[in-house]
């Protein structure tokens, strides 16, 4: 028996000898380790004690050398060789498994950081990845189980989501060990905490808990959407909604899930908003069929989400919602659209006039006026005959006053001048084909050239060569037309490049380039406007010239009509021209304007309507010189602006010609006034903006006013021609009288380049006592 216990007592001698031997040769090379022979840690023996060693270490208080090695660790995980990086995460998995104990989590932090920037930087499935994950997991948990270190854990939270959602690319291996990690930190208990915490703090851990929640992954979103689904809180319900969003398309699949189980209508409006927060457009299909949705709340959160995702879609989309939607919220399309334009919002537009007798009763009025208002941005000609029969149809259940009526008579006063001057341009060639040259309204040719250029790509692709040339031959010759000889050139050549087989059709083409640049200035027209052309150079002579469009008018063709929107220069060539104005309900003749003589004096240089009706009593030819063209011109030759005022001006006898006539615009005498109104510009939809402005009344009547105020510059007087305003007077009793109307001309005075007459003209005729008493306010 003694025997047998000296032989135990003899072996557990050199038990210990033997593991103090090893503590010595891992020490040993421990201490070769911390001098910089990172060659150590690829020695199998060293790496597998190195755990257990910085236990010994640290329960025997050499918590340095623990430190030390840690840190020499953290800076081998992201080491580019392969071998070292892989026994250095191992090394650092396993001490701080065994470290791990202790809950020591300042000690515990130094092998956590290291894991979490290896996991940030590792590309690979290396041996021990899943070890490493174990305990990355275990650390994390530790950590977010105290408020102190939440902190921390962000950057691991950060890494694990971004490879979730693929914004960080690692192969499927990595992606599915990073989901596995984030679903099993998401726990019941973490997420309660770190909501009520999100909810209720006010200090920098509020914005942590937030960081944390949108980054745990699928089980944090099922539980923030539960909360909110359940909330009683409204103040509740508003910071969660916005925080779902920051959770990323991780959220997608949750959201789906729960439209599917058909929640109520707050719920979809909740999770449509959540979606238009994510802003993806590929997620539009989700909240679409939510466009009938019988709550009208929810559909106008879908055209909000709409209008957030779409992008370069929002045009079809918006035209696809048009006969979905309430009829309330078809006038916000409506005005969307209008400004996006386009042939095919024309043509939604068109339908949805046409179907007006389904419209609601209650909203009918107002959707006609909007509709009206948005074809003043239109492009197709088809707009005019459908306005006509509108006007028409209201004519005959009531009065001229009639909202719809007036919306589409000054909408017809912009189309109308708008598509004579793109029908002369077009000229009879290109009857079948409308063009997409439309210089009347637009200036930007490269732009035109690339709608031209893409509406051909996709007759071509549909085999249509036979449209597609038609389109080419029509916006070629209203090129040719326009002294755009270069586009017509170009448009030329891709004529024969998509068809080499239309070679009649080029040769026409070519044809009427050349008579276009053979009669591009005749000696008829330098004869006649000799007097101009001897006040320039030659440069600004030629300039002129090119810059302006040749139209020509059969016997009785409208060439301006009265209160139109037109602010161009016309030039009388041959022919003659019958002028004359309204006055006491009829027309009045006033003056036959002949070859050399120059009308629209008022409209081009300053900003007026036309008060006066042009039309060709004999075959006529006239030039017309645009704004957009003449702004171009004196921008390259300033010195051009002062001779052609200086000349036109001699010709401007419109304004003694109304007087004889009596006509000067309103048809009930006007009274002097010296007052100060407050005026407030509304929008081309009767909205009206936030600034109001004050001028000074000059005169009133019951059918507009006229008053006197300060602009910048002509060009932002300019902007006010067509703009709805209204205007108020405070009254002697205290009350206000409102005058709604529309701008019908911006005058300037000589001698104040910022001074300006503004006139307006009413829609509803002021009753006379209202007159009264405007005027007697200046007694």
């Amino acid at each position: 028996m003694k025997q047998q216990r000296a032989l135990e007592k003899a072996r557990q001698v050199l038990l210990e000898a033997e593991q103090e031997k090893n503590r010595d040769k891992i020490n040993h090379a421990v201490q070769q380790f911390l001098a910089g022979d990172r060659e150590v840690l690829l020695r199998q023996e060293i790496a597998s004690a190195l755990g257990s060693h910085l236990l010994h270490c640290y329960q025997s208080g050499q918590r340095q050398i623990v430190h030390d090695t840690l840190a020499m660790l953290g800076n081998l995980v992201c080491d580019g060789d392969h071998d070292l990086r892989e026994q250095a995460v191992d090394a650092l998995s396993k001490s701080s498994a065994a470290l791990d104990q202790y809950n020591d989590l300042e000690l515990l932090l130094n092998t956590f950081k290291p894991l979490v920037a290896w996991i940030q930087c590792e590309e690979k499935y290396i041996s021990g990845f899943g070890i490493a994950c174990s305990q990355l997991h275990k650390l994390a948990q530790k950590l977010l189980g105290n408020k102190k270190y939440w902190s921390e854990t962000e950057p691991l939270l950060i890494t694990l989501h971004h490879i979730q959602e693929g914004v960080v690319d690692r192969n499927n291996s990595i992606r599915g060990m990073a989901v596995k990690l984030l679903e099993s930190l998401a726990t019941k208990q973490l997420l309660d905490t770190l909501a009520t915490c999100y909810l209720q703090e006010r200090t920098n851990l509020k914005y942590s808990a937030e960081t944390i929640m949108t980054n745990l992954g699928r089980r944090s979103v099922v539980y923030l959407l539960n909360r909110l689904m359940h909330s009683q809180s409204k103040e509740e319900r508003l910071q969660l909604i916005k925080l779902i969003p920051g959770t990323g398309n991780v959220a997608v699949p949750v959201l789906a899930e729960c439209l599917d189980k058909k929640p109520p209508w707050y719920v979809i409006r909740n999770i449509v908003f959540i979606i238009s927060e994510l802003n993806n457009g590929s997620l539009y299909n989700i909240v679409r069929p939510y466009l009938s949705h019988p709550d009208i709340r929810v559909q106008q959160q879908v055209l909000s989400c709409m209008v957030k995702i779409s992008g370069g879609k929002l045009q079809r989309r918006l035209i696809e919602a048009l006969p979905l939607v309430h009829d309330d919220l078809k006038m916000q399309i409506i005005m969307q659209l209008s400004q996006i334009g386009g042939d095919e919002v024309v043509a939604a537009l068109l339908d949805l006039l046409r179907s007006r007798d389904s419209l609601n009763r209650e909203t009918y009025i107002e959707l006609l006026v909007k509709i009206c208002v948005a074809f003043k941005f239109s492009s197709t000609r088809d707009v005019i005959p459908a306005l006509n029969e509108l006007i028409d149809e209201r004519q005959r259940h009531a009065g001229p006053s009639d909202p719809v009526i007036v919306a589409a008579r000054d909408t017809l006063l912009i189309l109308e001048p708008r598509y004579r001057h793109q029908s002369q341009a077009a000229g009879g060639e290109t009857d079948s084909v409308e063009s997409d040259f439309r210089f009347a309204t637009d200036t930007d040719k490269a732009g035109s050239l690339r709608r031209i250029e893409r509406s051909v790509k996709e007759l071509v692709a549909q085999g249509d060569l036979e449209r597609a040339g038609q389109k080419l031959f029509a916006n070629a010759v209203t090129a040719a037309r326009d002294k755009d000889f270069a586009s017509a050139e170009l448009l030329r050549d891709k004529m024969l490049e998509i068809n080499p087989l239309a070679l009649s059709e080029v040769i026409r083409l070519g044809e009427i380039i050349e008579e276009e640049k053979s009669s591009s200035l005749s000696n008829h027209h330098v004869a006649v406007w000799s007097e101009l052309y001897e006040q320039m150079t030659t440069e600004e002579f030629n300039a002129l010239y090119f810059a302006m469009k040749q139209e020509v008018y059969r016997v009785d063709e409208i060439i301006v009509r009265e209160g139109e929107t037109d602010p161009s220069l016309y030039f009388v060539n041959a022919g003659i021209i019958r002028m004359s104005c309204k006055s006491g309900g009829r027309e009045t003749f006033l003056k036959r304007l002949r070859p050399g003589e120059v009308i629209g004096v008022a409209q081009f240089f300053s900003a007026s309507v036309w008060t006066i009706s042009l039309a060709a009593q004999t075959e006529t030819q006239v030039h017309v010189l645009s704004r957009e063209n003449y702004e171009m011109l004196t921008a390259t030759y300033p010195e051009l602006a002062n001779k052609l005022f200086a000349f036109c001006n001699k010709y401007d006898t419109v304004p003694e010609l109304l007087k004889m006539a009596g006509s000067d615009r309103r048809e009930y005498p006007r009274y002097g006034v010296n007052i100060f109104i407050n005026n407030l510009l509304l929008d081309p939809y009767g909205n009206a903006g936030k600034r109001k402005f004050r001028g000074e009344l000059a005169d009133i009547s019951r059918g507009g006013l006229c008053f006197s105020v300060h602009i910048t510059s002509r060009e932002n007087a300019r902007l006010l021609l067509g703009r709805q305003i209204v205007s108020e007077m405070r009254l002697a009793d205290g009350n206000i009288l409102k005058c709604f109307g529309v701008i019908v001309g911006v005058q300037g005075h000589r001698d104040d380049d910022q001074h300006f007459s503004v006139h307006v003209r009413f829609y509803r005729n002021m009753e006379p006592h209202d007159i009264t008493q405007v005027v007697n306010l200046d007694i």
